[in-house]
């Protein structure tokens, strides 16, 4: 059993709203109330906003935060990044990761958020899904919300949740010499664009390549 289980559920929250939307909600509160009792409150705010809204309404609202004029994008390789040599880098590793997991991204790309919360929940190995997790995913949802500073919206809560799953779960105890600099969250940057450090599939022991 993969430690990370969880993420399929949070993987299908922050895909394209459709029928199966309501459901996935509540799986997201059971989820929460249960690993997180004190984020549950705010979850079951999210699931009655989303509950007043037509399908059709969610998939606008979807579609405005992350896609028409976007607050911010869900590929998380070109929030790190943009369109820097390390994103491509990064997709190509991502994608054998993903087909050594029997995952289909669909129409995405591999760094497509969802898709990689969902290989964090499927993927055996725990070394690639913790540098994935410390290195990649937590910076890039942390920086994610310096774009909703003055937007409230729905996503945000739901990333906000997203984030205190991912900094339980990923505290980077050895790889510490590849966290991103504070002074990347602050809101003045268009990518997050890590240090030479956190140089992507190289990992904190330097033998092995991964992400």
């Amino acid at each position: 059993m993969n430690k990370f289980d969880h993420y399929k559920i949070l993987a299908d929250i922050f895909r394209y709203p459709d029928e199966n939307l309501g459901n996935r909600m509540k799986d997201f509160l059971s989820l929460v109330s249960e690993q997180l009792p004190d984020q549950a409150e705010k979850v079951s705010r999210i699931l009655d906003a989303f509950n007043k809204m037509t399908m059709l309404q969610q998939q606008e609202y979807y579609l405005k935060t992350f896609d028409v004029q976007a607050v911010c994008y869900l590929d998380i390789g070109y929030v790190m990044f943009g369109e820097d040599y390390k994103r491509a880098q990064l997709l190509v590793n991502l994608q054998s990761e993903h087909k050594a997991a029997g995952i289909d991204c669909g129409s995405e790309l591999g760094d497509h958020l969802p898709n990689v919360l969902t290989l964090l929940s499927k993927t055996t190995d725990q070394i690639f899904a913790e540098e994935l997790g410390f290195i990649i995913t937590t910076p890039a949802v942390r920086f994610m919300l310096t774009k909703f500073k003055v937007v409230n919206n729905i996503y945000k809560d739901m990333l906000e949740v997203l984030l205190v799953f991912l900094q339980r779960d990923f505290k980077g105890e050895q790889l510490a010499e590849y966290a991103v600099p504070e002074k990347a969250f602050s809101g003045n940057n268009e990518f997050v664009m890590p240090s030479s450090k956190s140089v992507i599939c190289e990992t904190h022991c330097n033998k092995r390549k991964t992400i």
